[in-house]
């Protein structure tokens, strides 16, 4: 079963460009990675493009979902569609991958990557032991792994050497 990081920071800091930089240097480490976007909208337009789920189908993630209340959609570029809580979403959907990238989900258990952006970030949006790594600007200097802009190939690394830390569901 796949390992799941979830990349989370507030509304337009950067986590849908995030994933697009992750997914294509992840799947050059030789993971196979897919992508999930947690929405708080009751219904929504999806696979538009420049919707966050076209840019992260584009980026080249074999399966792209989007969920939220009461509402989920997948995209496949390399796999057969199967059918839903978060964990039977990624048992469906993502066994056969290495990583999911969840996008927005603050709520879930596992570490998560807390994009910080000036202007967007207006503080924290989960407690430090919930983080892997800080990547942007390095706006809260916790004693914590940070990526600055343009250290994404580092960023990826890190997510790579660090695993087995991250939660896989059974």
């Amino acid at each position: 079963m796949p390992h799941l990081l979830t990349i989370v920071g507030c509304k337009n800091a950067g986590k849908t460009r995030t994933c697009e930089l992750l997914v294509p240097l992840l799947r050059g480490l030789g993971l196979r990675i897919g992508t999930l976007k947690y929405t708080e909208h009751d219904g929504f337009d999806w696979d538009e493009e420049g919707k966050d789920t076209f840019r992260h189908h584009s980026s080249g993630s074999m399966v792209t979902g989007i969920f939220g209340r009461r509402v989920s959609a997948f995209s496949f570029n390399d796999t057969e569609p199967a059918s839903v809580s978060i964990d039977e979403m990624i048992r469906v959907f993502y066994r056969d991958l290495d990583v999911v990238l969840i996008e927005g989900f603050r709520r879930g258990a596992g570490l998560k990557i807390e994009v910080c952006r000036p202007g967007f970030t207006d503080g924290p949006v989960v407690a430090p032991a919930e983080i892997l790594a800080t990547y942007g600007v390095n706006l809260f200097h916790y004693d914590l792994p940070h990526f600055a802009y343009g250290k994404e190939n580092e960023l990826a690394a890190h997510i790579h050497q660090n695993l087995d830390r991250l939660r896989t569901v059974h």
